[in-house]
């Protein structure tokens, strides 16, 4: 009997005094599977979260776009003595299948008021982009550089694979109002502009964009 208790007492000090080499590996195994799949879901949800912010901010510039060429095009300068003046020799607006020139007045730019020509059109260039040109509508086309900031061009978005621009209303006085590819009546703008726009990355849509002038 006091043989038996002699070695249960050596065998539970034994087990007091620490873990075996056999459940330190077996500790070890597991903490390093733990590990990986710690570092795997972080590296996962670091991916996600990318994607997410991405994604966010291309919609955004989408929303923007489409806000601004709304804002703009709906305040179209009405052709006629003391609204457009000498500088509407093309109309207030004068547009094909791709490229579009109007004038209206963009009291935001640069915080000063007054009457802008914009330019937009689609540029083949880097899977194809939307530009925006501005100047004041008086303004030397060939003088620009002396106006600073006040004139300029700047990418709307990149990734443009398609682009196009139609245009509602009658071609002559007479004519009954139909979607046109070319406006070019200096007497009146459209009563509807249509802009067409498909992105070289899947994913990205621009939603359907038509836009009536206020005159």
């Amino acid at each position: 009997m006091a043989a038996r208790r002699a070695y249960r007492d050596i065998k539970g000090a034994r087990r007091q005094a620490g873990f075996t080499l056999v459940e330190l590996l077996v500790a070890m195994t597991l903490l390093a599977f733990l590990s990986v799949s710690l570092f795997g879901g972080l590296r996962f949800g670091a991916r996600s979260w990318e994607a997410v912010v991405d994604s966010s901010a291309e919609r955004d510039d989408i929303a923007s776009t489409q806000t601004f060429l709304r804002d703009q095009l709906a305040q179209l300068m009405l052709p006629g003595p003391g609204r457009l003046g000498d500088f509407n020799e093309d109309g207030s607006l004068n547009g094909g299948p791709e490229q579009v020139e109007f004038i209206a007045p963009w009291l935001s730019a640069l915080s000063l008021g007054g009457v802008y020509r914009f330019t937009l059109w689609h540029e083949d260039i880097d899977n194809g982009r939307l530009m925006l040109r501005w100047r004041p509508a008086e303004a030397d086309p060939d003088a620009l550089e002396e106006l600073g900031d006040l004139a300029g061009q700047r990418i709307l978005l990149d990734g443009v694979a398609e682009f196009g621009l139609s245009y509602y209303g009658a071609a002559e006085e007479d004519a009954e109002p139909e979607w046109l590819d070319q406006w070019e009546n200096p007497d009146a703008p459209p009563r509807l502009v249509r802009v067409r726009l498909a992105f070289a990355e899947a994913g990205r849509v621009w939603p359907v964009f038509i836009v009536a002038p206020k005159f």
